[in-house]
């Protein structure tokens, strides 16, 4: 889920709670918080512990929350998830460490079980970083070593190691996609869910795409994926979190702003956005009133 920021760069904690209630009214299973689409690179653990906070007494035991732990080293990734299962955490999301990415598996073996005996709670890998992908092999020996990985969240825009992942650890494994704009044939090849930005700008659709699928409702399931997928494609850049806010914005959900030095997508950026979601009718009635308004899209005309 998004982490909405005020002004003053601090997390607007009624605006998280308000997101969460609409998350758990969607229909979701759970959520992450300070994920990639959280903004959590960067977060400190104060910060980390207090959106915990804030989601989990919305949801008051009814729907887990995980942390994710986006950290450069060991000792950072403790540190995080101590302070996320004080808050009341229940599991981790980890990708390998963030910024000396590394695919060598006696590395990220020693990162996952480090964190997991120092902090007791279950982890889902996130395999995300392309130059990092753990090869299956490698997840075998992890998986056997370390029982506290409970799963693993594909994403890379690699969809040839989702398919490997549930030919080799479905019913052993979560195998989670977040391989946005193929989460229908995700769904279709039997993955047990999705983490995804997909889900969190789009829940109600998106678990209303999962259940078409598992109530083998294909076409259903297929128009779904022809609706969400082109806007998704307007988001999927590099600073996809200040989009997926804008999109947010637009469906009438308070997102807050991108945390800084990150601005709100430029007025072309904006436009797309918006015509994507305008064709396909999930704007608020309202949405058109945000088309190229400053306050949205960036700076001042005289300050771009």
């Amino acid at each position: 889920m998004i982490t909405p920021f005020g002004d003053d760069d601090r997390i607007d904690c009624p605006a998280l709670a308000n997101e969460a209630r609409f998350l758990k009214q969607s229909g979701v299973d759970g959520v992450v918080v300070a994920g990639s689409m959280g903004e959590g690179a960067g977060m400190s653990p104060g910060e980390l512990g207090q959106a915990v906070r804030v989601v989990v007494e919305e949801f008051d035991g009814s729907l887990p929350v995980l942390a994710a732990l986006i950290a450069d080293n060991s000792a950072e990734a403790i540190s995080l998830g101590k302070v996320a299962r004080e808050a009341g955490a229940v599991g981790l999301q980890v990708p390998p460490p963030n910024f000396y990415a590394s695919s060598d598996s006696r590395v990220l073996a020693e990162y996952y079980r480090t964190i997991t005996d120092a902090v007791g709670l279950p982890l889902i890998i996130y395999n995300v970083i392309p130059w990092a992908q753990l090869a299956i092999d490698a997840l075998h020996h992890m998986v056997s070593d370390i029982p506290a990985i409970i799963g693993v969240k594909q994403s890379g825009r690699n969809m040839h190691a989702l398919a490997g992942l549930l030919a080799s650890f479905k019913g052993k494994l979560k195998i989670y996609s977040a391989i946005d704009d193929l989460i229908f044939p995700s769904f279709a090849l039997g993955v047990d869910g999705t983490i995804s930005g997909t889900s969190c700008v789009f829940p109600r659709e998106t678990v209303e795409m999962l259940a078409a699928v598992r109530a083998g409702d294909f076409d259903r399931g297929l128009k779904l994926h022809e609706r969400l997928a082109p806007i998704w494609r307007t988001i999927d850049l590099p600073d996809f979190p200040s989009r997926a806010k804008y999109a947010i914005t637009l469906t009438g959900r308070p997102a807050g702003r991108p945390r800084r030095p990150f601005l709100w997508p430029d007025a072309e950026a904006a436009r797309s956005i918006e015509r994507a979601m305008m064709e396909r009718g999930l704007c608020a009635p309202n949405g058109s009133i945000f088309q190229g308004s400053p306050a949205l899209v960036g700076e001042p005309a005289d300050r771009a």
